[in-house]
This record gives C-alpha cells, structure tokens and sequence, in this order.
C-alpha cells in the first residue's frame, strides 16, 4: 500500500497510522504485558492475547476495505461487518482495562491503609471448595505488600495510560449508554451514538466525541490500538497536563449559539 495514501496533514509530514505490515502480531498483547501486575494475572494475560488476535484480524479487513474504497462497487458488505465488530473490540478493550485498572485502584487503597492481610485473609477463608482466582487475588495482594515497588509502578502506570483510557472510555460510554461520558449524575445524550464512518487514511471506524452541539475530536478503533501498543513508550504525564487533559474531556455543556 502507497504511504502517501495515509497523510492527515502537511506535504512531508509522517503519516499518521503506519502500514498494517509494520505492526507486529502480538504488539498489542506484548505492550499491555508490561503494565503492572498484568503479567501476574493469567486471566488478564489470556484476555489481552484475544483482544489482540481480533485486532490482527480487523486489521487485515480494514486495510482491505480501504484499498477497495473507490472502486465501482465497494465493498458494501465489509465495510458494514467493520461497522458492527468494531464496538465489539472497543467494549473488550475497554473492560479489560477498566479491570486491570480497578486492580490496582484497590491495590493502592490497600497499601495507604495497611489493609493487604485483612482483605488477602478474607480472599483466603474456606468456602468448602477450591476457588482459584480468589486465591490468586490473595497470592497478588500479598506479593504487593512485600513489593513497596509493585505499588509505586502501578500509580505510575495509572498515569500513563489515563489519557487513553478516557478516550476509550468516552467513546464506550457513547455506543453503549448513548451518553456522554461526564462526571456528575446527569449525563447529557450523546449526539448519534453508534455512527462511525470509516478513516479514509486506514480504513478504520471513526467516531466523534461530542458533547451537546460541540465536537472536541475524533478517535478511531486503530487509534485505540495504537494507544495501547504505544503504552510502553508513554510518559508519566506532569499534574498540570492531566489537569488541562481532564478539563478538555469534560468541557461545560454547550447551547447552540441562535440560544
């Protein structure tokens, strides 16, 4: 595939996604092993090797769904069934992180209240029967406590990937509650929840994040891919750019301006 068909910007510009050959098959599952305590969690490892092997797939038919994007008949029928997977692979990629995230959430509480043997005990009680992820929640806990370092890289990790969490976030809430996703208990209705045209650079689904009658972006499926795969490379933010980040995805309800 020509690279010049992927420009978003300026003559000389790199492109903005990178030729599905140049993606590794198990990139996506490789970066999410390096955050903490992924690797440890073997229920989290097997989803995340799932989450990519559907990626490596729509991949592959998005690629090919844009190669074939002009001709005279286009391929109505992929372009349709990218249409309906990929909410699919945002709603996995989601909860598989909002887990890993709640984990260490939890963990972090634990450590700042002296509270890993109450709750591992609680996990480790007999229930009259074998239950093994209770015990390996216990096991996990107890490793963080003898591993101060564990704890420390897990708020380092939530930092990092906090941006494109709520990116992935923003567009879940969208396709799955038509919401937009705000803090507070009133949530304003997502203006056309669900509709994704497809990125004419890679062929990826598109959605728009709005809010009320304002759009603050756009945010592809393989834009969320590449966030993760990019994890390894993410920086430990400063306070000051999570805050303006947070007010940016949180905005104030908009009025049309005839109002």
């Amino acid at each position: 595939m020509d690279h010049s068909d992927q420009f978003d910007g300026e003559p000389g510009d790199e492109p903005r996604f990178r030729d599905v050959a140049e993606i590794g098959k198990s990139d996506l599952y490789e970066a999410l092993m390096t955050l903490a305590g992924f690797r440890e969690n073997p229920f989290l490892a097997m989803q995340a090797s799932q989450l990519c092997l559907v990626d490596n797939v729509l991949n592959g038919m998005e690629q090919e769904a844009m190669r074939h994007r002009f001709d005279e008949i286009p391929p109505r029928g992929k372009i349709a069934l990218l249409a309906a997977l990929s909410p699919m692979w945002i709603f996995g990629a989601y909860e598989l992180l909002r887990t890993w995230r709640q984990r260490c959430e939890e963990v972090i509480k634990l450590a700042e209240n002296a509270g890993f043997d109450l709750k591992a005990s609680h996990l480790e009680r007999d229930l009259g029967y074998r239950h093994y992820d209770r015990e390996l929640r216990a096991q996990q806990l107890r490793d963080a406590q003898e591993r101060p370092e564990l704890v420390e890289q897990m708020r380092v990790d939530l930092r990092r990937t906090e941006m494109g969490f709520t990116h992935l976030e923003f567009i879940r809430v969208a396709l799955a509650k038509h919401e937009v996703s705000k803090k507070g208990s009133k949530k304003p209705i997502a203006f056309a929840p669900g509709l994704a045209l497809m990125n004419r650079y890679c062929g990826s689904m598109e959605y728009e994040l709005s809010n009320g009658g304002a759009i603050i972006g756009f945010v592809s499926r393989r834009d969320i891919a590449e966030t993760i795969r990019f994890i390894p490379q993410a920086e430990n933010p400063s306070d000051e750019d999570l805050a303006h980040f947070r007010a940016y995805m949180n905005p104030p309800d908009v009025e049309p301006l005839g109002r």
